[in-house]
């Protein structure tokens, strides 16, 4: 790792890249004008909403867009076109001089070919005079220096054999291989817990540290964004439409759409104070542009001129001071000198709504009804060896003694890594079943007791379930109308009666009537969120249980549908039991916050509370990771990087199954480690920032009246 230049001199230029890619529709604006120059050291980020052009950009660059793209304009590295240059000219420099880390790392990596056969390959590739030995030694150094643990025994590992997490920093290994000049990351983090999420960029600082390289961090991310870049480019509709320092965007935006973005993220270190401001309307069709800005029609402050012409970005002023790489504010906007003018930040721009009043706000919790009651939740599955007789060879303990309640108008947020037993808990709650251990009551209703037919049926409709992928409960064969009307003609409503309550249910959640005789496909993400949520309303549930119902959505549109369910809970009272590995969408949406690890609860109480003044080191270390969308907080904040994945869920772990990963672990004494590793802890109560704990049980920690009681599973909380 030696050799490279540490100046700002510009390693890469784009010049007004347009890409094309004709359809049956007619011809998609990928990109539109896209312009920057990229400094050796620096690291310039993209942001936008899906189909904003970011990943093609990224793909024009590295010169793998598919023989359909029509591209124009120029790439420059250093001095040279590379749009003039053939394919086997560009395999010369992918890998060795740019690279490029993907979204899945599995796009990347062969699964039939070992670690060290694939680290391999990009070493000889570009330096075919390498000995074996000199390979196999540079394959150990790369995967030690992006924290791979055992690196020289994993080399013999198949991809499969590696966590999510894991993959990907092998993809950084292998991309960082030959000291490139150039790294584009494309949503490197997205698919990834926070605990991974921040490994991965302080790996990708490392690497770029190591190498000098400059960097392009593509994300949809904007506390992410803020963490790691130096510029940012905001891009809608194929174009850009601000550029400027990391600073100045999150500072002082101009274009109401970045304006929008960032009113649309909750913050994770702030209390919630008010509704969120989504973004109106649905990204601008690429491929019957408007006339004019094409950002017109979501845009609060859009006039006359703004439908006439398509603004140009114009430098706006130097404000990128301080910076040795400062980049002059640059924006696409017809409004913008009134919105300098006037100082005008996004509320003044968007509005803000007042947050319709709970039907509970005025009844303390402990009179409320309780809605769900689970005690002691235990699911296993077993493991099966291979062979004819498929012997059972393990347990997998997806849930581990669980205990939590919620009541009327409250939500109860599970949170954790994966795989520590969110859903697997959720479905238990679903399945209306009596569980492997413990019991599940809904409604006072042990859901284990003898029921007729009618009965359970009715406890059902009280309970509903909304997916991650809105696609599992809509079928894309039928319209609106009937997905939504199926589950009225269960209870024999009349057809008139399914009319006005269809009607009812899309104006309840946005949606406009006439739209029921539309197919799912015929809508974007948001909107089928909105329609599937509109399904669990149809019967009237009393609670909803919600797996990761916005991750999947950009930042705009996540707006949307939680100010949705905040207006939806305040009018009907309705109950949610919320997973989610978002905690900045968990602090916003939930009043009670369950930690979950490895199977186990290890802390919960009040969200704000739990956030402010976490206990337990793995609340601690979640919470640390959690990006914010503030660049200064970003770099004076101190991280817990975890070391290492999640323990298998088959070990059998007798003393506390946090304690390999436990950053408290180490700073004990040999006795108080001996204790976490031969004792369980169990969950004990005690008020935020108390030096002890005192033992409580969980239903009674959860229905204090004390909102800042909480529970916790750690043997040494007054260390912690």
């Amino acid at each position: 790792m030696n050799g490279f230049r540490k100046t700002h001199d510009t390693i890469l230029s784009v010049h007004d890249l347009r890409v094309n890619f004709a359809s049956e529709a007619g011809t998609v604006h990928a990109v539109r004008g896209i312009s920057f120059d990229l400094k050796r050291g620096t690291t310039l980020g993209i942001v936008g909403e899906s189909g904003s052009g970011k990943s093609v950009t990224s793909m024009a660059i590295m010169g793998l867009l598919d023989s359909n793209a029509h591209v124009e304009g120029r790439i420059d590295f250093e001095g040279e076109n590379l749009l003039e240059k053939t394919d086997a000219q560009m395999s010369e420099l992918r890998g060795k001089r740019i690279a490029m880390i993907f979204q899945d790392p599995l796009s990347a990596l062969t699964p039939v070919y070992t670690i060290g056969q694939q680290m391999r390959e990009a070493l000889v590739t570009h330096n075919p005079d390498m000995s074996e030995d000199e390979v196999r030694a540079r394959s150990v150094e790369l995967l030690t220096l992006v924290g791979i643990p055992n690196a020289e025994q994993r080399l013999n590992a198949f991809p499969h054999h590696f966590s999510g997490g894991m993959r990907q920093r092998v993809v950084i290994a292998m991309a960082i291989a030959n000291n490139p000049d150039v790294i584009i990351a494309d949503e490197p983090t997205t698919a990834l817990d926070v605990t991974i999420q921040a490994q991965i960029l302080d790996v990708l600082r490392t690497a770029q540290k190591e190498t000098g390289a400059a960097l392009i961090f593509i994300t949809h991310d904007l506390g992410v964004v803020a963490s790691i870049a130096d510029d940012i480019i905001v891009m809608y509709a194929g174009r850009p439409v601000e550029h400027a320092s990391v600073g100045e965007i999150f500072s002082h935006p101009v274009m109401p759409y970045t304006m929008g973005l960032l009113g649309a993220v909750p913050r994770p270190d702030q209390a919630k104070n008010a509704r969120l401001v989504p973004i109106p309307g649905s990204p601008t069709n690429l491929v019957n542009l408007p006339e004019g800005c094409s950002f017109a029609d979501r845009c609060p402050m859009a006039a006359d001129i703004c439908r006439a012409g398509e603004p140009q970005m114009e430098e706006i002023g130097e404000l990128g001071v301080g910076s040795e790489t400062a980049q002059a504010h640059r924006v696409a906007c017809y409004r913008a000198g009134e919105i300098l003018a006037q100082h005008m930040t996004f509320r003044d721009v968007y509005g803000m709504e007042e947050s319709i009043p709970s039907i509970f706000a005025d009844v303390p919790r402990e009179q409320r009804q309780m809605v769900l009651n689970v005690e002691h939740l235990t699911k296993t599955f077993s493991v099966s060896g291979g062979g004819f007789l498929r012997r059972r060879v393990g347990t997998v303990y997806a849930v581990n003694d669980v205990s939590l309640d919620i009541r009327e108008g409250e939500t109860v947020a599970l949170v954790g890594e994966s795989g520590s037993g969110k859903s697997t808990t959720l479905l238990q709650v679903m399945n209306l079943a009596a569980p492997e251990q413990g019991s599940i009551e809904l409604f006072g209703t042990d859901v284990a007791a003898k029921m007729s037919r009618k009965e359970r049926q009715m406890l059902h409709e009280k309970v509903q379930y909304v997916f991650q992928d809105p696609m599992s409960s809509l079928d894309p064969r039928l319209p609106i109308y009937d997905i939504l009307a199926e589950p009225l003609k269960v209870l024999g409503m009349s057809k008139q009666e399914i009319n006005t309550r269809i009607g009812e249910l899309m104006e309840l959640v946005g949606l406009k009537p006439d739209q029921v005789d539309r197919f799912p496909n015929q809508f974007s993400g948001g909107q089928r969120q909105r329609i599937a949520i509109a399904r669990a309303l149809a019967v009237n549930p009393r609670l909803i249980l919600l797996d990761e119902p916005v991750s999947a959505l950009d930042v705009s549109i996540q707006a949307g549908v939680l100010n949705l369910l905040e207006d939806l809970q305040n009018k009907l009272g309705v109950a949610y039991l919320f997973v989610a590995h978002n905690l900045s969408v968990v602090r916003h949406l939930a009043s009670r916050v369950a930690v979950m690890y490895l199977g186990h609860i290890v802390e919960a109480g009040d969200v704000d509370e739990v956030f402010d003044h976490p206990q337990h080191p793995y609340t601690k270390a979640l919470l640390s990771a959690v990006p914010v969308p503030d660049p200064e907080y970003e770099r004076q904040r101190e991280r817990i990087i975890l070391d290492g994945d999640l323990p298998s869920p088959t070990e059998k772990i007798e003393g506390c199954a946090f304690a390999s990963r436990c950053p408290l672990y180490k700073q004990l004494s040999e006795e108080q480690k001996r204790v976490c590793d031969t004792q369980r802890p169990s969950l004990v109560g005690g008020a935020a920032g108390s030096e002890g704990a005192v033992s409580a049980g969980f239903a009674d920690s959860l229905s204090t009246e004390r909102n800042t009681d909480r529970i916790v599973a750690c043997h040494w909380t007054n260390v912690a």
